[in-house]
């Protein structure tokens, strides 16, 4: 089965489930696009579709949720519990479709979608750096103040709503975050560093002399890099665009020269040389071996650093919050995470946003923490006694997650990322010196938020 016609079968399929597709114009579809009509029958019966219902479960008003990749069956355990509770009471079944494993995939059927006009799904989970570029093509719709009241948003982390909201509206709804953290070897760094500076005279010290390398990174030429770049340009109080003004460029400053100047002084220094090379999971390699005083991850790496069975250091580090430089007085964690959006193209927009709303609530923020390690964006989770009990990590997150920052908010991100690692990777491979590279980043990113 070639690409288009498994894509128009997922289409129908979910139709089907949902009550949007009768037999008839199913059988029909199937013929157009090849499928057989023995193969149709075995997918109708598959999906529960062999009666002409007008309704998933009879409810009044069905929706799709398409989510982002969750293999924990969290997920899954939200919808049912909403179908058999608020979703029960006020006549809405939600129907559950698990996202690929590749965003780029998900990304692809959603273009797809979108051009097409489509409502085949009316919720669409959305990585924090395109709630804008959708919010530009106008295919979701804004969340304003009588869906989600400010004094209610004020309950959850203000990093992610940052990244959802665009032209000074809120276009998702923050369900998990993620962000980057510091991790220290408590046995040989007992206090973690606060400054930039700070790090870097600690990872000296210890390395050689007690581990192979001080610090290690992301800092191969893919997405980890415009994270970790980020992280340290916000830490010296900089920025790439204007906050309230996405068209201006501010990447060339003397906070940014500061930040590039200090992560290219780490290649080969206090990081290997290969560090260019290096991904998330070829720094927790080198950080479960125990040949790193300090590393700059995700929280997953959290568990698996504890985990005997394939590391040397359980028990031997903690994590911080990123360090600090110049006048800036915090670190800034740059922020990841899954967020909803409603189909502007949605027929059912008020149902949709029931639902989302039952995801944010703290019965299904907890679930997922609880049940996924999640790191929703409720701020109560992370003091909630049995979140804590389950999940000891969360009482280290709070903080760090208050003070983290979304990347670059832009329409145009996929090509503002793209000017962001190849300029910043020139640098670090000593290709450019870190004043030459910011003034070609600022050149490029001119063009790029510039264009139409």
């Amino acid at each position: 089965m070639i690409h288009e016609q498994r894509q128009a079968l997922d289409e129908m399929i979910v139709k089907m489930r949902s009550g949007r597709l009768t037999r008839r114009s199913f059988m029909q579809r199937a013929a157009v696009i090849g499928l057989s009509s023995s193969a149709a029958v075995s997918l109708l019966e598959a999906c529960g579709g062999s009666s002409n219902s007008t309704g998933g479960n009879g409810a009044a008003t069905n929706i799709v949720w398409q989510s982002d990749n969750d293999t924990t069956h969290t997920y899954e355990g939200i919808v049912n519990k909403f179908n058999s509770t608020v979703g029960k009471q006020k006549g809405i079944h939600v129907q559950w479709i698990q996202g690929p494993t590749q965003t780029q995939d998900m990304l692809t059927k959603y273009n797809n979608m979108f051009r097409a006009r489509s409502h085949s799904n009316d919720i669409i989970s959305l990585d924090i750096v395109y709630p804008a570029q959708f919010a530009e093509q106008q295919w979701t719709v804004p969340i304003d103040e009588s869906k989600w009241p400010s004094s209610e948003r004020a309950k959850y982390l203000q990093g992610p709503i940052k990244g959802c909201t665009y032209n000074g509206k809120l276009w998702a709804a923050p369900f998990r975050t993620d962000l980057g953290l510091l991790y220290y070897r408590k046995d040989l760094v007992p206090t973690p560093p606060q400054t930039w500076d700070e790090l870097t005279k600690s990872a000296a010290s210890v390395s050689p002399s007690k581990v192979k390398y001080g610090y290690v990174w992301q800092g191969s030429q893919y997405e980890g890099l415009v994270c970790d770049f980020v992280e340290v340009l916000y830490g010296f109080g900089g920025s790439v665009l204007d906050a309230n003004d996405a068209t201006k460029v501010t990447i060339n400053s003397p906070q940014a020269l500061q930040a590039l100047t200090t992560m290219t002084s780490w290649v080969g220094g206090i990081s290997p040389a290969a560090i260019t090379t290096y991904t998330e999971d070829l720094s927790l390699a080198a950080w479960e071996q125990g040949n790193a005083a300090y590393m700059r991850n995700w929280p997953y790496a959290y568990v698996k650093s504890n985990n005997a069975q394939e590391s040397k250091i359980p028990n031997k580090f903690d994590i911080a919050s990123l360090p600090h430089g110049g006048s800036e007085a915090n670190g800034h964690s740059a922020i990841g995470g899954w967020n909803m959006a409603i189909n502007a193209y949605s027929q059912q927009q008020d149902a949709s946003w029931e639902f989302i709303k039952y995801a944010l609530s703290p019965e299904s923020q907890k679930a997922a923490a609880i049940g996924a390690s999640y790191t929703v964006t409720l701020q109560s989770v992370y003091d909630d006694p049995d979140v804590l009990a389950k999940v000891p990590l969360f009482g280290k997150l709070k903080p760090i997650l208050q003070n983290a920052l979304p990347r670059p908010v832009s329409p145009k991100y996929v090509d503002v990322s793209d000017a962001i690692q190849r300029n910043i990777y020139k640098a670090l491979k000593k290709d450019a010196s870190p004043a030459d590279a910011l003034k070609q980043l600022e050149s490029d990113l001119q063009k790029v938020v510039g264009s139409k």
